[in-house]
């Protein structure tokens, strides 16, 4: 078996033949660049100098010599000193562009609004049954004899079923409501008699207890939002009807039986229920329990028409904000202007040397706009921010988004309260001396006392606050 001979020294020769080449193609490369950078004798690449003359730039920064570590610098302290931090009026600018911007608010989930309803309403069919009346149902004109309120109801828990149904096959969750739909299709009734319709009921009551707890079932281990929504809406439902139908429950014991629970589980749900609804009912429900705790007293029927107007809004049937006033805006501004004022002074007591600083550096700054920074001052702040990469700009949007971010959740607190204040129903709130400041009512929970007063100067100031007469829960009014 033959092998390859090669001539001696073919190795040497290769390699000073590959240098030769690796010479040619460097001297062609610092030629181009040489060429490309014309009179200047620099070629900028990417915001970076090249060539001899950036050697020499770079020496010269660095006070004579090569700096290898230099090259190590990011491409933000590149970029700052390349470009410099801008005008002066970049951090107005960057500041008012922040400011207009509207933050995304979160997307609202249908589904859960109708889980809700689902829990009202299954609430509504047990309270029928255990009382043995339908008074605490909203009245459908020309339905609401015999079996037609008991059809419709069972019709609506249907619809919603489906609905969920629906949703969790889709999705598939794995567990669905087909046995809760045939429950529902078995619910139906028509007897002879309208007389006879609650004796009919009775025989319901396992099928619709069944029904209660196989919807909780179904959707707690897959879709625990709905399954709080629907407990929400069944808890509701019993605190504002039970006192209508059962004379012995008192509308305070009432509330305070169920009050918790709802409290817990509309924050929960805040993000997920139509927008203002939760924290709207939540402050309204707050108004109740604080006016009941101080010896207000509330009749059944008022109770159950707060609670009608409650689940309008919870249900997405209503938005929360088609029943403010172009007033209750005006006073919703007006209250946040306070607040901000207030903030400011305790702001300004308790930082005032702070402020005292950022008052000399704010006159600076509008020294600077005049100017346009292009005196020493100007330049050695311009310095000091390039070096750390930031721009003017960059500071205004920074404050801006703060700013934006604070204004526009007061803003949204105080479009809650307004939404409460309106659809709220007390009819015997505290009176003035116990809503006093110095008044020893709600001492540790001041801010509820300040809104009871507000409350009560609101139904003053606007009559179309002021309540219906007493007994008028009907459809018309909610």
């Amino acid at each position: 078996m033959s092998l390859l001979r090669l001539p001696r020294g073919w190795m040497s020769e290769t390699a000073e033949s590959l240098c030769g080449r690796r010479h040619d193609a460097v001297d062609a490369v610092v030629a181009a660049l040489s060429a490309g950078a014309g009179d200047r004798n620099r070629l900028s690449v990417a915001g970076v100098a090249t060539g001899p003359a950036a050697v020499k730039t770079s020496d010269a920064e660095n006070g004579g010599g090569s700096n290898p570590g230099a090259m190590a610098t990011s491409s933000r302290s590149v970029s700052a000193k390349t470009t410099g931090p801008g005008k002066v009026t970049g951090l107005v600018d960057g500041l008012a562009a922040e400011v207009a911007k509207r933050p995304a608010e979160p997307t609202p989930d249908s589904d859960v609004a109708v889980a809700y309803a689902l829990g009202w309403a299954v609430g509504e069919a047990l309270t029928w049954i255990k009382y043995g009346v339908s008074t605490h149902l909203m009245k459908v004109p020309e339905l609401s004899a015999g079996a037609e309120p008991w059809r419709l109801l069972i019709n609506q828990i249907f619809s919603r079923c489906t609905r969920l149904h629906t949703h969790l096959t889709d999705a598939r969750a794995g567990l669905e409501l087909g046995d809760q739909l045939r429950i529902c299709a078995e619910l139906h009734l028509d007897p002879p008699n309208p007389a006879e319709v609650n004796t009919a009921l009775g025989a319901k009551n396992a099928s619709v207890a069944e029904l209660h707890t196989g919807i909780l079932e179904v959707l707690w281990p897959v879709e625990p939002s709905l399954a709080k929504a629907y407990l929400l809406g069944y808890e509701m439902e019993q605190m504002c009807a039970t006192p209508a139908v059962h004379q012995s429950t008192d509308v305070k014991a009432s509330v305070e039986d169920h009050v918790t629970d709802v409290h817990s589980l509309l924050l929960t749900l805040a993000s997920k229920l139509p927008s203002n609804a939760a924290h709207a009912t939540d402050n309204s429900l707050r108004l109740w329990w604080a006016s009941l705790s101080a010896g207000g007293e509330e009749s059944p029927e008022d109770l159950l028409l707060q609670g009608w107007r409650w689940h309008e809004v919870l249900a997405g049937e209503v938005a929360g904000k088609d029943g403010l006033r172009l007033s209750d805006y005006v006073a919703a501004a007006d209250s946040v202007t306070g607040k901000l004022w207030e903030t400011a002074r305790q702001v300004a007591a308790r930082f005032a040397v702070w402020l005292i600083v950022a008052l000399v550096v704010a006159l600076l700054g509008i020294g600077l706009i005049v100017v346009d920074a292009k005196g020493t001052v100007g330049a050695g702040i311009a310095s000091v921010i390039a070096a750390f990469g930031l721009t003017w700009k960059g500071i205004g949007e920074l404050f801006g988004r703060a700013a934006a971010k604070g204004g526009e959740q007061l803003w949204d607190a105080e479009i809650d309260w307004a939404i409460a204040y309106r659809f709220t129903l007390v009819r015997n709130p505290p009176a003035d001396k116990q809503l006093n400041r110095r008044s020893a009512a709600f001492k540790g929970d001041q801010p509820t006392k300040e809104h009871l007063r507000r409350y009560k100067q609101w139904k003053a100031k606007w009559p179309d606050v002021a309540l219906p007469d007493a007994g008028q829960a009907s459809i018309a009014d909610a």
